[in-house]
């Protein structure tokens, strides 16, 4: 039914607005699943990764949060966390599982098998791996991945792919410290990555964030990313 419907919004040129209007309902179910279980989902996911071996850290708004907010941050409802890219192991999938963290989809990009990043579910609270490589100047980077321009995403899927942002910040190693108490890894230039991510005043919450401003901030690759629905 949900398939026919879409087709018939693009049909008739409304499926950005219909789309606009869905995004707002699941926004308000995880706004309220994010209330109640945020931090014991982002516990089961840093004991997870620890039981595979690999650093689990704070990333994006879920770093910005820790640092700023010590906490989380108000209008934010899922969780950002990153894994350097050569850590990435069937076995820490395997530990999400047990942990109750479901694992829902993957993004790629199909021309290097490179995996850009893993999205969980747990009690209806989404969490977000993203995959962080060194570039050729030693720096980090991640991929995210944008609504298509005009295709549904399974339209997308089939043809082209998703356009995508990358988002590059200094190398650091990663150290564990307390967050709310969670022993979370965080970058050791958790500074230098803020400014680098959200400008000179991060410290200055800003209600009015949107996307774009990763947009603008982000190098263009030209790398097409797909998806994998896993359950």
């Amino acid at each position: 039914m949900r398939e026919l419907l879409v087709k018939i919004a693009i049909k008739l040129g409304v499926y950005q607005q219909m789309m606009k209007v869905d995004n707002h309902i699941q926004m308000k179910k995880q706004n309220k699943a994010f209330a109640q279980y945020g931090l014991q989902t982002l516990d089961e996911a840093m004991k997870a990764a620890k039981e595979a071996g690999t650093e689990l850290f704070l990333a994006f708004g879920t770093l910005l949060g820790a640092y700023r907010e010590k906490g989380f941050i108000p209008y934010d409802c899922d969780l950002d966390t990153g894994m350097l890219g050569d850590q990435q192991s069937q076995q820490f999938l395997d530990a999400m599982q047990r942990h109750g963290l479901r694992h829902i989809r993957r993004y790629y990009v199909k021309e290097t098998g490179r995996i850009c990043e893993d999205k969980f579910e747990y009690m209806g609270v989404h969490i977000d791996v993203h995959y962080f490589y060194k570039d050729e100047n030693g720096e980090l980077f991640c991929d995210l991945c944008l609504p298509h321009e005009t295709k549904d995403w399974r339209t997308a899927n089939a043809s082209d792919g998703f356009p995508s942002i990358v988002r590059t910040v200094p190398y650091s190693t990663f150290e564990e410290k307390d967050f709310m108490g969670i022993k979370c890894f965080m970058p050791e230039k958790v500074v230098d990555w803020l400014k680098t991510l959200y400008g000179e005043h991060f410290m200055t919450p800003d209600p009015k964030w949107s996307m774009g401003d990763h947009k603008r901030r982000a190098q263009s690759r030209g790398e097409r990313l797909y998806r994998v629905e896993l359950n």
